[in-house]
């Protein structure tokens, strides 16, 4: 083995060998050096297995949010849903809506 070969190699690369030649290995640094190179199969079945980008995150329609909001501290549950229904994305501007909902005066309507 030469000294070219062993130029890339880590720390975690020098304990396998000494641990091969400890098992009684007599080509370790042979097998560690061949393990080092590359495996354009394996690469390529990598990428293949690459989770797919996720997709953007909807827009909030933080004013139809805060009208949502309004009509359920007025109790008016009907109109709520027919704001937030008309949005480009229900259920996450259902939830935005909850920031605006002040619970003293949902009680109080109620």
């Amino acid at each position: 083995m030469t000294a070219r070969s062993r130029r890339s190699w880590t720390a975690a690369d020098y304990d396998s060998e000494q641990i091969l030649l400890e098992l009684g290995h007599r080509d370790a640094a042979a097998r560690v050096t061949r393990v080092r190179r590359a495996h354009p199969i394996r690469h390529t079945l990598r990428t293949l297995r690459r989770p797919k980008p996720r997709p953007q995150r909807p827009v909030i329609d933080w004013d139809a949010a805060r009208r949502a909001a309004d009509a359920v501290t007025r109790g008016d549950l009907d109109e709520a849903t027919r704001i937030v229904d008309a949005t480009d994305c229900p259920r996450d501007t259902a939830f935005a809506a909850f920031r605006f909902i002040d619970p003293v005066d949902v009680l109080d309507a109620a």
